[in-house]
This record gives C-alpha cells, sequence and structure tokens, in this order.
C-alpha cells in the first residue's frame, strides 16, 4: 500500500506493537507498506537486526528487522513457538488417555496428573495472557474438554476397583473418541488461527518523501493515529539509548513510543559497518 498523501501531514502516526510495547513512526517518514517479505535478498553480513536487500523503486534498499534492532523478540518466532508448544500438548493428553488405558486393562500405576491445572498445559493455560479477543475465545473453549479428560482417572479407576473393568474400557473409548477428539481439535485450530496472524509487513522508510532510503519489517501493524505534537514527552526520553524522539500520551489514549528514523537508521548502519 502507497501512501503518497501522508508526507505533508506531520500530525499522524503508524502504530503497532511488539509484545506489550507501543510503538509509532511520523507518516512523512512512511513511503509504503508492502507484502513483499520473501522478495529480501538474504545478507552475507550476520549484524543484529540487519536481514538483506530488497529491490524496491529501482532503488537496493537496505532491510531491518524491526523488532531485532529494538532488541525484542519478534512476534512472529514467539507465534511459532506457541504453535510448537501447543502440538506438545496434544500430543501430551494422548499419551495421558494412552496411560489410563493401561491402568485400567492392565493394573499399572496411573502416575499422570489428576488434576487439570497440574498438568503442563493446564499450567500454561491458567497462567496465559494474551491481548487477542480471537484468541481469548478459542481458548476458552479448552477449558471444558481438558477437565472432563481429567476427571476420568478417578473415576474410571474407582469402576476398575469395582471389578467394572469393561465398562471402564467402554467408557473410556467413548470420551477418547468425543471428548479427547474435541480437545485436541480444538488445539488444532488454534495453531491454524495463529499460523494465520503470521504475515510480516515491509515497511518502506523515506527521508525526503519521494525517495526510499531503508526498509523495516513488522510482524505487525495497529492503525493510523492523528496525535498531538504537544504532546510529545521528550524529557522521558532524553538521556535514552533507545532510538525514540519521545513518548506520546495523546487524549485519545492511545499511548506510545515515537520512533526516530534518523536514530535507528544511524544505530542501524552503525552496526553493519562495525562489523564490515
Amino acid at each position: 500500500m502507497s501512501l503518497p498523501n501522508l508526507f505533508m501531514d506531520n500530525n499522524r502516526a503508524l502504530t503497532f506493537s511488539i509484545g506489550d510495547r507501543h510503538f509509532g513512526i511520523d507518516v512523512k517518514n512512511i513511503l509504503a507498506f508492502t507484502d513483499s517479505f520473501t522478495d529480501i535478498k538474504s545478507a552475507a553480513q550476520d549484524s543484529t537486526g540487519f536481514i538483506g536487500y530488497l529491490d524496491y523503486r529501482e532503488t537496493l534498499v537496505q532491510v531491518f528487522e524491526c523488532a531485532t534492532a529494538l532488541k525484542l523478540p519478534r512476534e512472529r518466532d514467539l507465534q511459532e513457538a506457541l504453535i510448537s508448544e501447543l502440538n506438545s500438548y496434544q500430543q501430551a493428553h494422548i499419551d495421558w488417555v494412552d496411560a489410563l488405558t493401561q491402568s485400567i486393562t492392565e493394573g499399572k500405576p496411573f502416575t499422570k496428573a489428576r488434576d487439570p491445572r497440574m498438568c503442563d498445559f493446564g499450567k500454561w493455560y491458567y497462567s496465559f495472557t494474551t491481548e487477542d479477543e480471537g484468541l481469548r475465545g478459542m481458548l476458552k473453549k479448552l477449558e471444558n474438554p481438558h477437565n472432563q479428560i481429567h476427571a476420568l482417572a478417578d473415576r474410571l479407576l474407582a469402576m476398575r476397583d469395582a471389578d467394572d473393568t469393561a465398562q471402564a474400557i467402554r467408557t473410556l473409548e467413548i470420551e477418547r473418541d468425543t471428548t479427547l477428539k474435541n480437545l485436541l481439535r480444538t488445539l488444532h485450530s488454534i495453531q491454524d488461527y495463529l499460523r494465520t496472524n503470521i504475515h510480516p509487513v515491509v515497511l518502506h522508510i523515506t527521508h525526503d518523501g519521494q525517495t526510499p532510503w531503508f526498509s523495516m519489517v513488522l510482524d505487525e501493524i495497529d492503525e493510523i493515529i492523528d496525535y498531538d505534537i504537544n504532546r510529545l514527552d521528550t524529557a522521558a526520553t532524553s538521556n535514552s539509548q533507545e532510538p525514540v524522539d519521545g513518548y506520546v500520551r495523546d487524549k485519545s489514549g492511545v499511548n506510545f513510543m515515537m520512533l526516530s528514523m534518523d536514530k535507528l537508521h544511524a544505530s542501524l548502519t552503525g552496526k553493519i559497518a562495525a562489523t564490515a
């Protein structure tokens, strides 16, 4: 998306988040944002934040990972790690039901967690927080089937001990085909949801409003908002080593760190020169 009309407007900012930190870039520094992430030519140098070059408007521009440049974790790395973690929770509950089957049919001691809050997934589930409303809604669907699975241990082992092993086995197979499948299916849907959220955006930065200067990769962007330049607090960041112009306390309630493209570019190119 091209933003040709924004350079003359000094009171608007493109906002974005990295983790729980909120940033903004004055739109006068933005030429466009595109989905050309896969077109980036990988760099031979291994410099913090520098990932390669992009041929944009017949200019070969340097491309930097914004999160890495700011010494923050990339959101897509966190998403991929969460996807992998959810995959392990799927397998863990398949193993949990298999272990319960062996305890019922072979009399082996059942050593898995019976309390749904004490298995690895339960510990993660009740401590995990997110601002993503869609993800929160999907996560809520996990609680009931997860609790039902864990409640099976005491109930079915009591049936086994009462010499009703056959009924315990039949009940467990029904629960395997219904409740467990529901839990696994919901976990899989959450993984798919997370994958669809991984779509890096390339932000093309300009110094004069016309020509490309350098580009940055953002894992997600929020919105373009109006802000009051008089509410830019520079005192709080005057001695900061971060590449920021100040902190915007906007009357709209949207507060963020305003990045300085001059400071950021000087910092990034300095790191490249140091490793050359």
